[in-house]
């Protein structure tokens, strides 16, 4: 039967620390590529940053943005945004002087704050921070994320009217979507396919929406305990070969006997 992976990024197919995607990940999915599977990513990230790695990796399809992006045969098909009025009364509710925080309006690695008070609290890493004064999110007609300098601890001093968040680094409250199934039933109506046909990827608490009965859930090594609880199964780390032996596992590859030095 054929199956339709969706694999997250960050821990799942690149190393936590290096974000270097392992050899063999690239091979499983090539070899997966080779028998007719369907193969997609589905992550937190932004739809240019995410459509960037499956470029890469020669892949067409892509669940981005927690879910509220959609890419199908490398057409973007739907890029919705966080809902506009809780975003904006958590921002009024929020002590920027306390807690900064820097917005993305568009689809680029550009996150934008009204002041110099978040790079000066922040690490400006993986985003370019732009400082814009006049910059109201009032005036916007989409925010994709939010970024809050906020320590774990300090999490309860934030307001959050309902809106989804996931830990970016220490010093980091993210806004954004966290509902990558919803995303995957989208492509999966699209394209006609049943619940059994899908396998899924993950380690990280923005995973969860996808560890679901009826879908085959496959948690990396180094994923959250809370994770390992509703797997299908629990593969080794991602920098042991995990999605590697996974697919072998479960028999979707098969191992090449001329790679070990044997004879076909």
């Amino acid at each position: 039967m054929k199956k339709y992976f969706f694999f997250d990024i960050d821990g799942t197919l690149t190393k936590p620390l290096t974000a270097e995607i392992p050899p063999s990940t690239v091979k499983a999915l090539h070899g997966l590529a080779e028998q007719g599977h369907f193969i997609a990513l589905a992550t937190g990230r932004l739809q240019a940053d995410a459509w960037q790695v499956a470029q890469g990796l020669g892949i067409s399809s892509v669940v981005s943005d927690g879910g509220m992006g959609i890419t199908i045969k490398s057409r973007l098909i739907r890029h919705g945004s966080l809902p506009l009025e809780p975003c904006r009364q958590m921002l009024e509710h929020i002590d920027s002087r306390k807690h900064p925080w820097a917005a993305v309006p568009d689809n680029k690695m550009i996150r934008i704050s009204r002041d110099s008070h978040y790079q000066n609290t922040v690490e400006d890493r993986y985003y370019k921070t732009i400082v814009d004064p006049s910059f109201c999110t009032d005036h916007v007609p989409v925010l994709y994320k939010i970024f809050i300098a906020c320590m774990p601890e300090e999490e309860k001093e934030i307001r959050l009217f309902g809106l989804p968040h996931v830990r970016f680094g220490r010093d980091t409250m993210l806004i954004e979507p966290t509902d990558k199934a919803a995303g995957i039933r989208e492509i999966m109506r699209y394209f006609g396919a049943d619940d059994k046909q899908i396998v899924v990827f993950g380690d990280g608490m923005n995973d969860l929406s996808m560890f679901i009965p009826g879908w085959t859930s496959i948690a990396m090594g180094n994923a959250r305990s809370v994770l390992k609880e509703k797997a299908s199964y629990i593969t080794d780390t991602v920098g042991r070969d995990g999605i590697w032996k996974a697919c072998l596992h479960f028999g979707w590859i098969r191992e090449n006997p001329s790679q070990n030095g044997k004879k076909e």
